[in-house]
């Protein structure tokens, strides 16, 4: 929609340009014209801003006729499963829109009716646990390591013991050497034993 808004700019600004450039259809969309045709109890306001905007920047389309546009493309590939669901299956096996989507009255996010909202739920949860928490209730599980000398820890747990070579080869600079070839020598060679059979 907006291509068709920039492309007929284009073509009204540069008539100089189409006696030169082979003919392209010209194609412009006057909002004020259709909007003067409704009786003025029915046009929207914000037509009227939108036809207003237009004029006063030579036809140029304000940033949100895009906006939809580029938000209505799929995020991830729609698995194998689901298009022969959608596409395929019988009138009362596809997946049905949901028609019962409303906001909540207490955080205002989207959730279907007669549900709990989900962000409410979770915070009432960590609220609650808070409580419970404060009060004795839950007891979070105490680690039995958590006060040890670390002389002792040092004896209980002494770790695993790692070889010069490995400590080596754990470094970052570490580039192993390799062994330099010996020099070809030809005298080293086998000699093939001559035939003496015909």
């Amino acid at each position: 929609m907006s291509l068709a808004f920039r492309f007929g700019a284009i073509a009204i600004a540069h008539e100089s340009l189409l006696n030169i450039i082979p003919r392209l259809p010209a194609i412009s969309i006057r909002i004020g014209e259709t909007v003067s045709e409704a009786p003025a109890s029915e046009i929207d306001p914000r037509l009227e801003e939108l036809a207003e905007h237009l004029h006063n920047n030579d036809g140029e389309p304000p940033f949100m006729i895009d906006n939809g546009i580029l938000r209505a493309v799929p995020k991830k590939k729609m698995s194998y499963r689901r298009h022969r669901t959608k596409l395929y299956a019988p009138g009362n096996k596809q997946v049905q829109p949901l028609h019962n989507i409303v906001r909540c009255s207490a955080c205002g996010r989207v959730k279907r009716s007669h549900f709990m909202c989900m962000y409410c739920f979770a915070e009432i949860r960590t609220f609650l646990k808070g409580l419970k928490r404060e009060n004795g209730i839950i007891k979070d599980a105490v680690d039995p390591q958590a006060d040890i000398d670390p002389t002792d820890a040092r004896i209980l747990y002494p770790g695993k013991n790692i070889s010069a070579h490995e400590h080596q080869l754990k470094k970052k600079d570490y580039v192993p050497k390799r062994e330099e070839p010996l020099m070809f020598d030809k005298e080293k060679l086998m000699r093939e034993k001559k035939k003496w059979y015909n």
